[in-house]
């Protein structure tokens, strides 16, 4: 019977610790940050740069609250067996080389020497690495335990963390709509270190457009993907043993069926007329102020309702781009943007135009 028992448990221990050869994908429209396709996306994987990309969103806040800047200069913090770019510990190293670092390399150096900074400690970082993991909602994640100083995947036995295709995407949505941080990934061949290291894209925490299909993770099995077609801007994340044929599916699929549209322009008239009691111009149109889009799907329109908070009657004077009121958009009940409605022009007081009438004939 002990016998028995033990064999089931041994089976149940093989089959909770093979990893699924198709363990899903997610696909975000990063504009509105919302999620346009799913298939098992809350299965659990392995963490990829899971923590990597937890450090960069809390160094991103901790930069801008002023307790750090790219600038500041540290000393870099070795990890043995490391496979990036090597950095000599003699030289401190700015912030921001660190981060241009970690963005485009799964180096462990840099990943520990910015966690030592950001804590400062590595204790108190892992401590806002979990407040950050709870604001983003990252329910499944969980940070390995040899974090950040292993140097491959086989490198401890410690346990390994998990999360899953749509934690990894929502926190990849954090640090992609910093502009600063979204700009940085974007290149490739960034010298640091004085000019002494050219860093090159060999493993971009998220791949973008101008890095193509590369792995980002140690195992393979996890990739973080950007890329743009004709202004709708998609994030994709998908894991498994055939990650890279299922994220390069998922992002044709997504961008054969979904398109952004522009639904309001800026500059274009909105609403009915605005009266202006006592104005050399008896009325007006309001114009919006900022441009709004939407993704949509080609074969179906959105289904949104358009509010308008404006009066219908002001008193002269009235500035350019005064503010009047707001175009409400609301899809299903819930209000998704506010495009605020501005005057297009300034219409004087109709007693400031007879002034000066009577001051041109005056003697």
């Amino acid at each position: 019977m002990k016998r028995g028992r033990a064999i089931v448990f041994a089976i149940a221990l093989v089959f909770c610790s093979v990893r699924p050869l198709r363990a899903g994908h997610v696909v975000f429209d990063v504009t509105d940050r919302q999620v346009l396709e799913a298939v098992d996306a809350d299965v659990t994987v392995g963490p990829g740069r899971a923590a990597d990309l937890l450090l960069i969103a809390v160094l991103r806040d901790r930069i801008n609250a002023g307790a750090l800047t790219l600038g500041t200069r540290v000393t870099v913090l070795p990890v043995p067996g490391d496979r990036g770019p090597h950095l000599s510990p003699h030289d401190p190293v700015e912030i921001g080389e660190l981060l241009q670092l970690l963005l485009l390399t799964d180096s462990r150096t840099a990943a520990k020497t910015l966690a030592w900074a950001v804590g400062p400690s590595i204790g108190r970082t892992l401590t806002r690495i979990r407040d950050m993991g709870t604001r983003l909602g990252l329910t499944h994640t969980v940070i390995p335990e040899d974090w950040p100083f292993a140097a491959g995947a086989e490198a401890t036995g410690a346990r390994r963390g998990s999360t899953t295709a749509r934690d990894l995407g929502r926190l990849a949505l954090a640090v992609v709509g910093d502009s600063e941080l979204r700009r940085r990934l974007s290149l490739d061949g960034v010298p640091i270190a004085n000019g002494n290291l050219i860093v090159r894209a060999t493993a971009p925490v998220v791949v973008t457009d101008d890095h193509g299909a590369r792995p980002t993770s140690r195992d393979g099995t996890c990739l973080v993907q950007l890329r743009e077609r004709e202004g709708l801007t998609l994030l994709a994340v998908a894991a498994g043993a055939r990650a890279d044929a299922e994220i390069a599916t998922a992002f044709d699929a997504t961008f054969r069926r979904y398109r952004r549209v522009e639904l309001v322009h800026v500059g274009q008239p909105v609403g009915p007329a605005v009266h202006v009691r006592g104005g050399i111009i008896p009325s007006f149109k309001a114009i919006a102020a900022e441009a709004w889009a939407v993704t949509t799907t080609a074969a179906a329109s959105e289904k949104l309702a358009f509010r308008l908070q404006l009066p219908s009657e002001i008193s002269a004077p009235v500035e350019v781009h005064q503010p009047l009121g707001e175009l409400l958009v609301e899809r299903e009940g819930h209000l998704v943007a506010v495009v605020p409605l501005v005057a297009p022009q300034a219409i004087a007081p109709s007693g400031w135009l007879d002034t000066a009438r009577r001051s041109a004939v005056r003697p």
